[in-house]
């Protein structure tokens, strides 16, 4: 009987989320890390380099904001994209039983087999 496996789509969607996360986070820790061992110099600065350590800070702040509002356009693109993989394997299970699907046995076990089936 053919197996018609439903969680390796799920585990890349899974693995992409966790994994831009975990480099976005770290991302915004080196930007924080960055403005942190500056902000001890602040009192150091006199005139012209009082002023470049402002519009310094202020770019670093763009930058943070500039990352944070990237990753949550990653965020939303990778949901959105898992979302549309879902409807694709609904229809496809749907349109598998609609054509006599009886046949087609359902794994949610991955690729060890190790799940449970519905046949």
């Amino acid at each position: 009987m053919p197996k018609l496996e439903l969680t390796e789509g799920l585990e890349t969607f899974e693995k992409a989320a966790r994994d831009s996360g975990d480099s976005g986070e770290l991302l915004v820790v080196e930007v924080q890390n960055l403005e942190n061992s500056v902000v001890s110099l602040k009192e150091t600065f006199k005139g012209a380099g009082a002023n470049a350590y402002t519009n310094f800070m202020v770019k670093v702040n763009e930058c943070q904001s500039t990352l944070v509002e990237a990753l949550s356009m990653i965020n939303t693109g990778q949901a959105d994209l898992y979302k549309a993989y879902n409807v694709s394997e609904e229809t496809s299970v749907s349109d598998a039983d609609a054509a006599g699907g009886d046949n087609l046995d359902l794994s949610w076990g991955g690729a060890s087999g190790g799940g449970s089936s519905m046949a």
